[in-house]
C-alpha cells in the first residue's frame, strides 16, 4: 500500500532543500536524460508522467546547456524534446514554449513543479534518482 506523505518543508520557506540537493538532483536528471538521448524508440522506453512534466524536464535540462548536439553546441529547447519525446515513443508537440508557458501558469496550486516534487521523493521518502519512476522500458515479446 501507498504511503501518504505530509509535506512538513513547505512551511520553511525558500529553505526546503539543501543547494548540495539541488545539484545532485540537477545533475541526475541530466544524467538521465543524456543516457535516453542515447537510445533508440525501438529500445522500448517510454514515459508515464505527463507531457507537460517532461517538457518542464526538458527545460531544466537545457537551460543548464550541457547536453550538446552533434556538433558539440548546446542543444536546442524545441530540439531536445523532440528528440526526448521520440526516444521515450510520445508524439511530440508542435510549440513546446507554449506547453512550457501555460505550465508556468497553471492555476491549480496543488500541482507544484516537476523538480519540487522529484526533489521531495528524494529527500523525503529517500528515492535515489524520482526520474526514474517516470521512465520504464517495455518488455520484448519473444515470438
Amino acid at each position: 500500500m501507498n504511503e501518504m506523505i505530509v509535506d512538513k518543508k513547505k512551511e520553511m520557506g525558500n529553505q526546503r532543500f539543501s543547494p548540495n540537493d539541488v545539484i545532485r538532483m540537477k545533475s541526475m536528471i541530466i544524467d538521465d536524460f543524456a543516457t535516453l538521448l542515447r537510445q533508440s524508440p525501438e529500445d522500448g522506453w517510454h514515459w508515464e508522467g505527463t507531457k507537460c512534466d517532461l517538457i518542464e524536464l526538458a527545460h531544466a535540462v537545457w537551460e543548464t546547456g550541457k547536453i550538446l548536439d552533434e556538433r558539440c553546441q548546446p542543444i536546442g529547447f524545441h530540439e531536445l524534446v523532440r528528440r526526448i519525446f521520440t526516444v521515450l515513443n510520445i508524439v511530440p508537440p508542435k510549440h513546446p514554449s507554449g506547453v512550457l508557458e501555460k505550465v508556468r501558469q497553471r492555476k491549480n496550486i496543488r500541482v507544484s513543479p516537476i523538480h519540487e516534487r522529484y526533489m521531495l521523493l528524494y529527500t523525503v521518502q529517500h528515492i535515489p534518482d524520482p526520474l526514474k519512476l517516470d521512465i520504464k522500458r517495455r518488455h520484448r515479446h519473444k515470438m
